[in-house]
């Protein structure tokens, strides 16, 4: 009996044991989780519009397959590079490597390497992208954003941006043929008024199109996608809805944080509204005070012509009688002067 007791309690060990050792290769296994690979792609002047047009083949094609946005609220320049470097260097202090492909030179090495990126400089998109194929033929960085500012043909309808979708259809292909393509997130943006955003991960069950977004929210949800919690300073919220779901209980989940961020959001546009309306109210008092006061100020102005005009007429009638005055004495003076001579005989 004791003898049957001791395998029985042996078999559990070994059981907990072979049983733990699967848990410990999967932790492995997620930290090469391949949605963990993104590329952030930021065509400057690019506008959803156009990318709705019939050019653009290889950005349709990445919205045709995932998460697209129809109304996506811009980032003031300097917002949005501060929400940029708030995301890198999170990333970098969680040991998740950022390179930075920036043609044209705006971004120096010091300010990238101040805000934990790696940086590959070119003068043009062509020569920019051409650096990062060989990268990727390598090992691609965790995370990679890509600025295009290349716009070429703009003379003819749909071929606006065709240069900076050519870059983009230039790293798909790489990735396909370094059969990485499954392993990405690739996220676009643009730099226009009304800019697109498209988020394609092949985790993604079907493709979707939403309403709303601000481009404030792509940091926090790049966060999410490598399990970072977006630190405290970082504007935005989690598009839950873009993100792949592993069961519907986590999807109704993050809808749920979703809508209740989406609510606060709300929230946060009726008190700029109801503060919009006071400052119309109040702009509304000034306009009544400053229409009182400009039309206290032509009466002001119209008495003062009735006065001019009233003074002026008086000259007119003192220059007249005086006038008048001068010929009677000039006329009395030559006839006095006329009496006295013949009186008095004067020369």
């Amino acid at each position: 009996m004791l003898k049957n007791i001791f395998w029985i309690i042996i078999i559990c060990l070994s059981a907990l044991v072979l049983g733990s050792t699967p848990t410990a290769t999967a932790a492995v296994s997620d930290t090469d989780n391949p949605n963990q690979y993104t590329f952030l792609f930021y065509v400057e002047g690019l506008t959803d519009t156009e990318l709705n047009g019939s050019g653009l083949p290889n950005m349709k094609k990445l919205k045709g397959a995932g998460v697209s946005y129809q109304h996506v609220t811009k980032t003031i320049p300097a917002e949005g590079q501060e929400a940029f470097f708030s995301l890198t260097r999170s990333l970098s202090n969680n040991n998740i490597d950022c390179l930075a492909v920036n043609s044209g030179k705006k971004l120096t090495t010091a300010l990238a390497k101040e805000n934990g990126l790696e940086l590959i400089p070119e003068k043009n998109d062509q020569l920019a992208v051409d650096r990062l194929l060989e990268k990727i033929k390598g090992q691609p960085n965790l995370f990679t954003a890509i600025y295009l500012d290349d716009a070429s043909q703009t003379d003819k309808p749909g071929r606006k941006w065709s240069t900076a979708d050519n870059q983009v259809g230039r790293v798909i292909n790489q990735l396909m043929r370094s059969d990485k393509l499954a392993n990405m997130t690739i996220i676009i943006t643009g730099g226009g008024d009304a800019p697109p955003l498209v988020i394609f991960s092949n985790g993604q069950n079907q493709p979707e199109s939403y309403y709303h977004c601000r481009q404030l929210d792509i940091a926090p949800t790049i966060c999410k996608i490598y399990g970072i919690t977006p630190p405290a300073g970082m504007t935005g919220n989690i598009l839950y809805e873009s993100l792949p779901q592993s069961s519907s209980k986590t999807l109704t989940s993050n809808l749920k944080l979703r809508v209740n961020d989406l609510q606060k959001e709300a929230q946060q546009y009726h008190q700029q509204i109801s503060e919009l309306y006071k400052e119309r109210q109040a702009i509304k008092t000034q306009q009544a005070d400053l229409k009182k006061a400009r039309e206290d100020i032509q009466q002001i102005i119209l008495a003062n012509d009735s006065t001019v005009e009233r003074l002026s007429l008086q000259i007119k009638i003192i220059k007249i009688l005086g006038t008048i005055i001068l010929i009677i004495l000039l006329i009395g003076y030559i006839f006095l002067y006329r009496w006295l001579r013949k009186k008095y005989l004067l020369f």
